[in-house]
């Protein structure tokens, strides 16, 4: 066996911290993943037999009372997202309430957001349910909610939380949390409901982010590669064969 010098072992040591630091980079940075393929659609309309749009991007309901049409909701999604970053907020689409007075009986009291999106080319899935709250247009019977000066103002309530789904990602463990609405795109200013005075229209921003797992660890392959640079580095039980 080779006695190795002093200097050399803490070269070696210095050497194998160096590695070490190295093959541990990947968890001290910020990840980046691939998002695309965006889509929201309206299914299992509740309440009403007069509707239109389900299976796209706009469902509309009711016998509409004017020339204005239909109320209806809209889920316009971002068309790409590219390279996202790690612990950054990003919008995955605009919600927009159309309300338009309709005749009575003929508004609509539930529907489902089914949204998908591609995440590194993995497709994932996730569903909102949104409840409508059509009021009777008549000054003097509009609801404690109401707002405007007009009679009256529809509410749509967000009715179940915000899901979240598990990534990997180069042996490191992340969360996709979907935060909820936005009434801004930069930052979160959380929105739990609308409240649109009629003729008129609402919006907000459906925001979320990936986030590491602070418990997170690489995988046992990982680790034996990160565990194998280390040993080499610094020497340990070197041997070598005359």
């Amino acid at each position: 066996m080779v006695q190795l010098s002093k200097g050399a072992k803490s070269f070696s040591i210095l050497s194998g911290t160096a590695a070490l630091t190295i093959a541990l980079a990947p968890a001290l940075q910020a990840a980046s993943f691939t998002i695309d393929n965006i889509t929201g659609t309206w299914a299992n309309l509740q309440g009403t037999s007069v509707f239109n749009g389900l299976g796209t991007d706009q469902v509309r309901w009711g016998d509409p009372a004017t020339l204005s049409g239909q109320s209806g909701l809209g889920f316009q999604t971002t068309a790409s997202l590219g390279l996202i970053s790690s612990g950054s907020n990003f919008v995955l689409g605009e919600l927009t309430h159309f309300n338009f007075p309709v005749w009575g009986g003929t508004a609509a009291s539930e529907v489902d957001l089914l949204l998908s999106m591609a995440i590194d080319g993995v497709n994932y899935a996730f569903n909102y349910t949104f409840t409508i709250d059509e009021t009777p247009n008549v000054a003097g019977l509009c609801p404690a909610f109401q707002i405007s000066s007009t009679p009256c103002d529809d509410k749509i309530d967000f009715t179940n939380p915000f899901s979240s789904t598990t990534l990997n990602k180069d042996g490191f463990k992340y969360t996709l949390e979907l935060l909820g609405f936005s009434s801004t795109m930069t930052g979160f200013a959380p929105v739990s409901s609308f409240i649109t005075e009629e003729y008129k229209a609402s919006s907000a921003f459906l925001v979320a982010r990936v986030i590491k797992d602070p418990t997170s660890v690489p995988e046992p392959t990982s680790l034996l590669g990160m565990l194998f640079i280390v040993l080499a580095s610094v020497g340990i039980k070197r041997r070598v064969f005359r």
